[in-house]
């Protein structure tokens, strides 16, 4: 069941286990948990692995551990099976990194046959000041770095790339630009400037946004409140797909 009572952020703190909160997304968004199965192997083993295997076959030829990667891998096929069930016209997402999360949609759009992305993403490079960066953005800031000489979602094959709109900038000033051109989507993915000032915005823009029977989900909830302030408020139905990681379903 999805959430609507108060005192969220304690229940969500003390309340489940991450494998308890998955199960819940899974019966929440998907027509059944055999369906849902069924677009993890898709992913896993079916034509557009390659693509998949590829992208992290990059990576690691970088980084020793998947942590340096901007998303944990297991949850970047949750956001595949979403765009699979969902079949969504317009995603829009804030924070691209070297483009885990980006590649895993991109093949679910693929895989649709229809769909297109907007990225924005606000890159921290390996050989620049953390510090300077901090400034730029929030003192908190301690999120993944994409390598020198590379560009955002440079993992990102070209065979996928038409269905991909990259914006560079701030989510803050880039944000209302796309909403206001494209008008409307069917889903929404936080992933950019965890502070709790940029959370808020993105989710009230995001919630005013997106179509009825949309979703909104939010990575890294548990640097600050926002998304529990926010569910506080606007009261929607929401759930966890882990404890690092809400989302919101709209409904009529």
């Amino acid at each position: 069941m999805i959430h609507q009572s108060q005192r969220r952020y304690h229940r969500f703190k003390t309340g489940k286990t991450n494998k308890e909160w998955h199960a819940d997304f899974v019966n929440n968004i998907f027509t059944s948990r055999e369906e849902y199965k069924r677009y993890i192997r898709e992913f896993e083993e079916g034509e557009t692995a390659r693509l998949w295997d590829e992208g992290l076959r990059q990576l690691r030829q970088l980084f020793d551990d998947d942590a340096s990667y901007g998303v944990d891998i297991e949850y970047a096929k949750d956001y595949y099976a979403i765009v699979r069930e969902m079949e969504p016209a317009t995603v829009v997402e804030t924070g691209v990194c070297n483009g885990i999360s980006t590649l895993a949609i991109l093949i679910a759009i693929k895989e649709n046959k229809s769909g297109t992305l907007y990225s924005i993403d606000y890159p921290l490079r390996a050989d620049e000041s953390l510090d300077e960066f901090r400034s730029e953005t929030f003192d908190g800031y301690g999120g993944a770095a994409i390598p020198s000489n590379k560009d955002p979602g440079w993992i990102i094959p070209e065979e996928i790339r038409s269905n991909w709109e990259l914006i560079i900038g701030k989510s803050q000033r880039e944000l209302p630009k796309i909403v206001s051109e494209i008008n409307s989507f069917d889903i929404f993915i936080h992933d950019s400037e965890h502070s709790h000032p940029c959370m808020m915005f993105e989710f009230e823009l995001a919630f005013e946004w997106i179509n009825k029977e949309g979703v909104i989900v939010a990575d890294d909830i548990s640097w600050n409140t926002a998304f529990s302030t926010f569910t506080d408020v606007r009261d929607p139905a929401f759930g966890y797909i882990s404890n690092n990681i809400g989302y919101i379903q709209m409904k009529d």
